[in-house]
C-alpha cells in the first residue's frame, strides 16, 4: 500500500462482470461530492469502460488514453466535468487497442501526477478480471474493495482475484531465487505449494528474516469487500463466509465493509444514466451506500488502510512472527 498523505485513493474491482462494481463506485462518489468532498472518478476499465453513462454524460473526446500515450499531456487536460458538483471524471479510452497492457512505468507516472491534484478522493474503477493492469491500480491503492454478488461464480471470481493480487504483491515484493521461485509455486496449488501458510514455511527454512518480511507484507494485505443484490440474511453473511475463507486459505484479512440490497430502482437509475443519489435517493441501496460512505468517513484510521505493527500470531496459521 501507498502513503497518499491526506488524498484517499480508492480502487473498486471485481472478479467477474455483472456485479454492479461501476454502478456502486459511481454512487460511493456522488455522496461523497455531496458532502462537500473534492472528488474525481477515474475510468480504468480500459477498452470498456462506461462511468460516463452513469454520470448522465456523453462519451469525452479526451481520455485516459490521451494521457498515457502522450507523455506531454496533463491530467487536467484529460479531466472532464459531470452535473455534480465536487466531481469530476477522467473517461476510459475505449477506442484505443491494446492499452489493457498498460506497462507499470505509465500507471506510476498516472500515480505521481494524480497526486498533484487537490483532490480529497480519487476512486477509481477497475475492469474485471485479473490482469496485470487490474492488480496493480488495486494495489497501489490506499484501499482496494472488491464488489460481488451472492452468486457462485461471482464469489469464486472474488476469491481468485484476491488470491492473484496477493500473488501479485508477493512477485513484487521478493524477486531474488529461490524465495521467487516458490512464491510462484503458490499461483499452481496443485502442482505446487497449496497456501500462504505452507509458503511462509519453506521460506522460513531457509530465509528465516526473508519469511519475517513476507509476513509483514500479506498482513498489510487489506482488501475490504462489498456484497451487493443482497436480498436474504443469508446472502449478507455470506460476505462473513467470504472473509473467513480468505484468511483460511490466503492469509489475508479481508474487511467486510457492508452490503448493499437489491434494489429494482438501482437499475432503473442507471436505465436513466443517473445516479442512485439523484434519482431515488432514500430507497433501500442508497441507504446501504450512506451507510458504508459513513463508515468510511469515521473511521478513525482516516485512509482505511493498514498502518503496520504488531503480530500474527499461530492461530492465523503463521510459524513465523513478524519483528
Amino acid at each position: 500500500m501507498t502513503d497518499y498523505g491526506e488524498q484517499r485513493f480508492w480502487a473498486v474491482g471485481g472478479g467477474k462482470g455483472g456485479t454492479g462494481k461501476s454502478v456502486i463506485a459511481t454512487n460511493i462518489a456522488v455522496q461523497l461530492a455531496r458532502r462537500g468532498k473534492k472528488v474525481i472518478m477515474v475510468d480504468a476499465d480500459l477498452g470498456g469502460g462506461n462511468l460516463h453513462t452513469y454520470l448522465g454524460i456523453n462519451l469525452p473526446k479526451t481520455s485516459l488514453a490521451d494521457f498515457l500515450k502522450n507523455k506531454d499531456y496533463r491530467l487536467e487536460q484529460v479531466m472532464v466535468e459531470t452535473p455534480h458538483e465536487n466531481l469530476r471524471l477522467i473517461s476510459d479510452a475505449n477506442d484505443v487497442l491494446g492499452l489493457a497492457n498498460t506497462s507499470f512505468l505509465q500507471k506510476e507516472r498516472f500515480i505521481r501526477h494524480i497526486r498533484n491534484l487537490s483532490f480529497d478522493y480519487v476512486i477509481i474503477d477497475l475492469g474485471a478480471g485479473t490482469a496485470n493492469t487490474m492488480l496493480d491500480f488495486f494495489l497501489i491503492s490506499n484501499s482496494g474493495f472488491l464488489v460481488s454478488v451472492p452468486e457462485p461464480a461471482a464469489i469464486e471470481n472474488a476469491y481468485r482475484f484476491i488470491r492473484c493480487a496477493l500473488y501479485r504483491r508477493l512477485s513484487r515484493a521478493f524477486t531474488d531465487q529461490p524465495v521467487k521461485g516458490l512464491v510462484e509455486k503458490l499461483m499452481y496449488p496443485r502442482d505446487g505449494i497449496k497456501s500462504v501458510y505452507e509458503l511462509v514455511e519453506k521460506v522460513n527454512e531457509i530465509e528465516p528474516e526473508t519469511a519475517k518480511e513476507m509476513v509483514r507484507e500479506i498482513k498489510s494485505f487489506q482488501p475490504k469487500l462489498i456484497m451487493n443484490q443482497v436480498q436474504t440474511e443469508e446472502d449478507i453473511t455470506l460476505g462473513e463466509s467470504i472473509r473467513d475463507v480468505v484468511l483460511k486459505f490466503l492469509g489475508v484479512r479481508l474487511t467486510y465493509i457492508g452490503y448493499v440490497s437489491y434494489d429494482s430502482r438501482l437499475k432503473r437509475a442507471s436505465t436513466k444514466r443517473l445516479p442512485l443519489f439523484t434519482e431515488f435517493p432514500n430507497c433501500g441501496a442508497a441507504i446501504c451506500i450512506r451507510n458504508i460512505v459513513n463508515k468510511f468517513l469515521e473511521s478513525k484510521e482516516g485512509h482505511i488502510g493498514y498502518k503496520g505493527g504488531g503480530r500474527l500470531g499461530n492461530e492465523e496459521g503463521f510459524t513465523t512472527q513478524p519483528v
